[in-house]
């Protein structure tokens, strides 16, 4: 039997290069200490900005929940004013009860008030206006909150 030799030739593919062309590697692999060193500053840079973002959004966020409660309070103190009647509301300043320590945590230098307008005869009607005011961490007052009503007599409004 005849035996078949087959030889088989090496070519390059496109593109690559013959292991033997290569290059001699570097024996060096490793970061050099300048590299380290600006990616390590790179590094401090993004973890500053991101926690002084995060601080600001955490300062924001504590804002917006202290308004929402105040807006809640208002609320509650105009819903108290109007349960009184006709004549327990004289025109001015009304006075109040202290609010809960509940509410003065969460509102520091917590300031309520209520007044009582009576608006021309021809109305027939009283305008009840709630404010509160209160401050923030670092004790500058921030914009109040206000609440409006009118309240009308039952006599007046009955035929």
């Amino acid at each position: 039997m005849r035996r078949m030799t087959e030889q088989f030739e090496l070519r390059q593919l496109p593109g690559r290069s013959h292991p033997a062309a290569a290059p001699p590697r570097s024996r060096r692999s490793a970061f050099s200490l300048v590299e380290l060193i600006a990616a390590l500053i790179l590094l401090g840079v993004v973890f500053t900005v991101s926690i002084s973002m995060l601080a600001t959004a955490a300062r924001q966020r504590r804002g917006t929940e202290q308004r929402q409660f105040a807006i809640q309070h208002a609320a509650n103190l105009l819903e108290r004013t109007m349960t009184r009647t006709w004549s327990e509301l004289p025109a001015g300043p009304q006075t109040l009860e202290p609010p809960p320590t509940d509410v003065q945590a969460i509102l520091p230098g917590l300031d309520c008030r209520v007044d009582v307008q009576e608006l021309p005869p021809e109305v027939v009607s009283k305008l009840i206006t709630d404010t509160v005011r209160w401050k923030d961490l670092s004790g500058h007052e921030l914009a109040p909150v206000h609440l409006s009503a009118l309240m009308y007599p039952l006599e007046a409004a009955s035929p």
